[in-house]
């Protein structure tokens, strides 16, 4: 590779197992959501955050595995941020649909219908802080695990 900016965007799809590393983070993303939900459940607490957490976790902990240097794989931490945004937006985009059938679902409970609130604009608000957030910290400890590992 040159290292030009063509063969740099070519890193995360070189091949099969650059690939499968999103749906191997995907597997990680539902593991963990389960794993915290039963711990939320444990301690009753009924937190998004918990899952959320667990889930973010489990999916850099997966990034990190299926970048271990087998097949070109091994992550430095620019690699690492490249890897958490494409999955962030990859997710993000997945799950667009959803987010607006849910929008839509509880336009009722919105006073005057569907239209701009407070609370919708704190909630869209708190959605995209927890994404930023969600990708930035999967981001730092797929970093510090890299950096770790070697």
């Amino acid at each position: 590779m040159s290292g030009s900016a063509t063969d740099d965007d070519d890193e995360l799809f070189a091949s099969w197992g650059s690939f499968a590393r999103y749906p191997a983070m995907l597997g990680g993303t539902v593991a963990g959501q389960l794993l915290g939900i039963a711990f939320d459940a444990a301690i009753g607490s009924r937190s998004l955050w918990i899952p959320l957490v667990f889930s973010v976790v489990l999916e850099a902990l997966v990034a990190v595995r299926y970048g271990s240097g087998r097949d070109g794989l091994s992550l430095d931490a620019r690699k690492c941020a490249r890897v958490s945004w494409t999955y962030s937006l990859v997710l993000g985009g997945v799950s667009l649909p959803l987010l607006i059938w849910i929008a839509a679902s509880h336009a009722q409970a919105v006073t005057g219908g569907i239209g701009y609130s407070f609370v919708t604009l704190g909630r869209v608000v708190g959605a995209l802080v927890a994404f930023v957030a969600a990708t930035a910290g999967r981001a730092g400890l797929m970093i510090a695990l890299v950096t770790r590992r070697r």
